[in-house]
């Protein structure tokens, strides 16, 4: 679990922010597939037809991937339908959960205090959600305001973390769980073209959940703002739809271009409300829908190597993973870039629409 309790710097006035990060845990499946081991077993057949396959999955920037299907034994005798693959996704789903939501309240203390949960997947659906047995497990209010959000891609974390800000604004002595969890590897569909193999070669499974407070003015990092933008002339770039026996994902090669074109821009509005530029933030969590997206965003915003190393580390240490994929970053940030007192980060994912999430953190 990631806590932080850093005083800041001596001297600096900050501004109040709309939320204390207070705890931060990550979980994914046990089961680890290495990328060439499975295009190897697996994958070199499926596409055969596809004259770059290879190509595609050696360039993903994914070196593994934790699966809760793995594709060599879970798709060995065919395409399930949808029926088993919403099975899984519902107990990953809980097993992911189970194991970030007991992690960040570590114990029986907190629970009376959470007032709000919101928790976001959009690769599976079933009714109870499950934020609802969660709370049941672990013996949440019962006057628990909970949100599911479901289907709205990568970026869905933010519109956790914006409804969770807002949960506080209204009843600031309250705390919040704030997360997500997906379940991409149930997904496999029998397409067998260049556009599919970019998908089959990045996505992966895991979880992530935040516990929030309000912003007392003490040591710890605070998110201080977030900002959105939604391009619709580009609606066709992205997608993600069900169908007979699987959710079916396209993914423009142009998608970098288009973000590329936008995120300069895009960026200094974030940040111009807050009195800073983006030499003016240090560390950087750019979500990896692919590694042309790190490379386009890093080049057009001059940012470093080190910089980009979080991003880059996720995308090959666990792929793609939806919307809990910015919250490994920014763990990963917390974990191992190990910020200063008084730094900044973005944070930032993309998803249909198109659709473009940023936040501010101080630290």
């Amino acid at each position: 679990m990631t806590t932080l309790t850093e005083a800041p710097a001596a001297g600096r006035t900050t501004t109040r922010g709309v939320a204390k990060l207070l705890a931060l845990r990550t979980a994914s499946p046990e089961t680890v597939v290495p990328q060439q081991s499975a295009f190897d077993d697996y994958y070199r057949e499926m596409f055969k037809d596809v004259p770059k396959a290879e190509e595609i999955f050696r360039g993903s920037g994914v070196y593994q991937r934790h699966m809760a299907w793995d594709p060599r034994t879970s798709y060995a005798d065919g395409y399930p339908p949808i029926k088993p693959r919403m099975e899984a996704w519902q107990e990953n789903v809980l097993a992911m959960s189970r194991r970030t939501v007991g992690g960040v309240l570590e114990g029986d203390e907190l629970r009376d205090r959470i007032g709000t949960f919101v928790l976001a997947s959009c690769t599976g659906y079933a009714g109870p959600t499950p934020d609802i047995l969660l709370a049941k497990e672990f013996g949440l209010r019962q006057d628990l305001r909970r949100t599911f959000i479901g289907h709205m891609g990568c970026n869905a974390a933010f519109n956790v973390l914006k409804t969770a800000f807002d949960a506080l604004a209204a009843r600031p002595a309250e705390l919040v769980l704030a997360g997500s969890a997906e379940v991409c590897s149930v997904h496999l569909r029998p397409e067998f073209t260049a556009e599919q193999a970019v998908v089959n070669a990045l996505f992966g499974d895991a979880g992530a959940m935040t516990l929030l407070g309000a912003d007392d003015g003490g040591p710890g990092p605070v998110f201080l703002g977030t900002y959105t933008e939604t391009h619709p002339e580009t609606t066709h770039a992205m997608s993600w739809h069900i169908e007979d026996v699987a959710f079916r994902m396209t993914l423009s090669p142009y998608v970098p271009f288009y973000l590329a074109e936008s995120i300069e821009a895009f960026v200094k509005r974030l940040l111009a409300p807050h009195g800073l530029d983006i030499g003016d933030v240090r560390h950087w969590g750019v979500h990896p829908g692919g590694p042309k997206i790190i490379d386009f965003v890093g080049e057009k915003l001059a940012l470093t190597p080190e910089q980009l190393a979080p991003s880059r580390a996720v995308l090959a240490e666990h792929g793609n993973c939806s919307s809990a994929t910015i919250l490994l970053i920014l763990d990963r940030i917390l974990r191992e870039s190990r910020p200063e007192p008084g730094e900044h980060a973005v944070l930032m994912a993309f998803g249909p629409g198109l659709t473009m999430e940023s936040a501010l953190v101080r630290f």
